[in-house]
């Protein structure tokens, strides 16, 4: 329960209310007890402005006439003190039980010109004395004190405080109550939350949280766990069929081998024959290796963290040279095979790899188009990219299979493609490669009249360009 966030948040904001209203309280008690003193000066500077209209000013000094005002009277503690232009005490009305003390520097700063208030403590009471000089006809003619019992203001000041010292528990605790309800309500989508994430695991990643509120951090938390979930469900899907796929795909040709082997070692055979199985036996076995080498070469992009080796290359050399060697196959399976004229544009990338991706491209221009067909391969440049196109004259591809063409397996006619020995992952290899040159494939068919792969690729700055070029130039002359 400690480790609560409903503890932790009620906690602390019980904790900086519980402050707030300490400072709040000591504030204001400091200004009420400031604004109360201060109307007491002024009264007791009204009281010794009375007080010195009845003074006398004559040869020995001021004299009080009388009993006058504080003088005799006996509800209040008062005090009433006169002192002469020497310091010396010449009248004193001391109803305070002679408990005042005489306050000798404020009676100096006085006669020097300059008021005083000071607040003393008489027989465990405090009491507020002020001293003002005395002035006749221009001069300095001594100094009056006036001092009043401060016991009134003390009670009211006492229950402010006891008021103050009540209101700030009550109100914690009643903020406590309402931090803890807000809390609760603020944290119950986040149980809510908490409790589907519990019963959600790789073998079901169908359930959503599906949160209804506003707009705020938990509602925008919810959806991003329900679109990070949807993801993640995908994601282990296509696993899980590119595991089955996969398995099927690899226990075919190792099918075909056991069997074949079987065979051999079942009958008699001749040396002849014995060769025919040898040489069917190597051909499913070079299959199984294109298959796993291209497993592995799409296991490893999946993984790879670090950059492939990238250089400066030439399309108008590649291309050509990659078109160069499918020639002979194409030929062998009565196609052709055009290449437009390509300008001496660079790319920066991995040789093997692009020389993989295009090989993959025509590879399956080539198992797609019928006997007398044409694929065509061209290169351009379209600002800062180089376009790349693989067009063929197949059977074009339905538009409700061309969202899924580039995942690892997937195949539009699986009965051709298998017939054809095809495995289903070079356009997947063939996209890999793209992604990790910063580029893109895009398809576009129409069922009857062929297919169109168009590859994009980003070129160097201009001036980088240049320069590439003019060193390629010098080293084939030199």
């Amino acid at each position: 329960m400690a480790q609560s966030v409903r503890w932790r948040l009620t906690g602390w904001y019980v904790a900086l209310l519980t402050v707030i209203l300490l400072i709040f309280s000591a504030a204001t008690y400091l200004a009420v007890r400031k604004l109360v003193l201060n109307n007491f000066d002024d009264v007791l500077a009204h009281q010794a402005q009375l007080i010195a209209q009845t003074i006398d000013i004559g040869r020995m000094g001021p004299a009080i006439r009388g009993d006058v005002l504080l003088a005799g009277r006996r509800d209040i503690e008062h005090v009433t003190r006169l002192y002469g232009l020497d310091g010396a005490l010449l009248v004193e009305d001391n109803v305070a039980a002679e408990g005042a003390p005489a306050l000798t520097e404020d009676v100096a700063e006085a006669l020097d010109g300059h008021p005083g208030f000071t607040e003393v403590w008489v027989r465990q009471e405090p009491m507020r004395i002020a001293t003002f000089p005395i002035e006749h006809a221009g001069h300095r003619t001594g100094a009056l004190q006036v001092g009043v019992s401060l016991e009134d203001i003390e009670d009211t000041l006492r229950t402010l405080r006891r008021v103050l010292l009540l209101m700030i528990p009550t109100i914690v605790l009643l903020a406590s109550g309402g931090g803890w309800f807000l809390a609760n309500r603020l944290l119950a989508p986040i149980d809510r939350i908490t409790r589907m994430a519990q019963h959600i695991s790789a073998a079901d990643l169908s359930g959503r949280f599906a949160l209804r509120g506003p707009d705020d951090e938990i509602g925008r938390l919810a959806n991003t766990f329900d679109a990070m979930l949807a993801r993640l469900e995908r994601a282990f899907a296509r696993q899980r069929q590119f595991t089955a796929d996969a398995s099927h795909e690899l226990r075919t040709p190792l099918t075909a081998i056991i069997g074949q082997i079987d065979v051999a070692l079942a009958l008699p055979r001749s040396a002849e024959r014995s060769r025919e199985t040898l040489a069917a036996v190597r051909e499913q076995a070079q299959r199984l290796a294109r298959l796993a080498g291209d497993l592995l070469f799409l296991a490893r992009s999946d993984t790879q963290t670090a950059d492939v080796p990238m250089e400066s290359l030439n399309l108008g050399v590649l291309m050509p040279a990659v078109v160069a060697q499918l020639g002979p196959l194409a030929a062998e399976r009565q196609q052709s095979v055009t290449l437009a004229p390509v300008p001496a544009v660079l790319v920066r990338g991995n040789e093997d790899l692009l020389m993989r991706l295009l090989m993959n491209l025509l590879d399956n221009a080539l198992r797609y188009t019928p006997a007398g067909g044409h694929i065509t391969a061209s290169c351009t440049q379209e600002g800062t990219n180089v376009v790349i196109c693989i067009c063929d004259t197949g059977p074009g591809i339905a538009p409700e299979h061309i969202p899924q063409l580039f995942e690892r397996f997937y195949r539009a006619d699986r009965g051709r493609n298998r017939a054809h020995g095809g495995s289903g992952l070079g356009l997947a290899i063939a996209q890999s490669i793209a992604h990790q040159h910063g580029g893109r494939i895009e398809v576009e068919s129409a069922v009857g009249q062929g297919s169109t792969f168009t590859v994009t690729l980003p070129t160097p700055s201009p001036a980088g360009a240049y320069m590439r070029l003019q060193t390629a130039a010098m080293a084939k002359m030199g």
